[in-house]
């Protein structure tokens, strides 16, 4: 739901306002000038569902438009939730979100999505890009809570390999390829499949939605079952907002 007309977005404010969730901004910080760090606060025990990492949660930017965004960690007890921003400049959701500035006031809906961490699996694989920072800590925290492992693998701008070491959890980067979405990703998911059990492991695919593609068809030609993949595309090559 990223454009609607104004009218029929203040509707649905009026409408499933017991969806939405007061919050305040009461942390921003920059990890990099492009990697921002927002939390938010507000009280979420009228949520009708229950966050499970890999779930979205949605703000309205502007009079007509909407974004989903991941959250690195949604806590409801706390009343805390925390989104790594790519400030990228190339839309109205990365324009607002550099906006964002503590003691700012807004609605945030969810959490909700059809991605979620299988509580069931023994290991974890997740596969993104720069979106995909905090979703990658979200599904780590959770494993390690389990006692199960998580591998994350990032596809991202030369430029920005060292992003990998502004986050709080090991992950993998390789840069993207001019030949190619995910082409040199697929060497590391085949060492991953190498030194796993790959029967017993969730993959969780997010970021653009061609090289999910691509990851997901050797997935299933090595064997992997379309019931062990989740994936969500975050964004898609000449399209305005997810």
């Amino acid at each position: 739901m990223p454009k609607v007309p104004k009218w029929m977005a203040d509707a649905m404010e009026s409408l499933f306002s017991g969806s939405y969730h007061p919050v305040t901004v009461t942390e921003v910080n920059y990890l990099e000038a492009e990697l921002k760090h927002v939390r938010f606060e507000g009280d979420f025990s009228a949520s009708k569902r229950k966050f499970r990492p890999g779930n979205v949660i949605e703000f309205r930017i502007n009079e007509t438009e909407f974004r989903h965004y991941t959250p690195s960690l949604f806590d409801h007890g706390r009343g805390v939730c925390d989104v790594l921003f790519y400030l990228h400049g190339m839309g109205p959701g990365s324009d607002w979100a550099a906006t964002l500035k503590k003691g700012d006031g807004l609605k945030l809906l969810g959490p909700g999505g059809k991605l979620k961490f299988d509580i069931n699996a023994n290991d974890h694989f997740v596969f993104g890009d720069e979106t995909s920072l905090g979703l990658m800590q979200s599904m780590y925290r959770a494993a390690e809570a389990q006692d199960t492992t998580c591998e994350c693998l990032v596809e991202l701008d030369s430029n920005h390999i060292a992003w990998t070491d502004l986050v709080d959890i090991p992950i993998h980067p390789v840069a993207k390829s001019p030949k190619g979405k995910a082409v040199t990703a697929l060497p590391e998911v085949d060492c991953f499949l190498q030194r796993s059990d790959r029967h017993k492991t969730a993959f969780y695919l997010t970021g653009n939605a061609k090289s999910i593609q691509v990851i997901r068809k050797h997935l299933v030609n090595s064997g992997i079952t379309a019931s062990q993949i989740q994936s969500d595309p975050y964004w898609v090559e000449g399209k305005t907002g997810l």
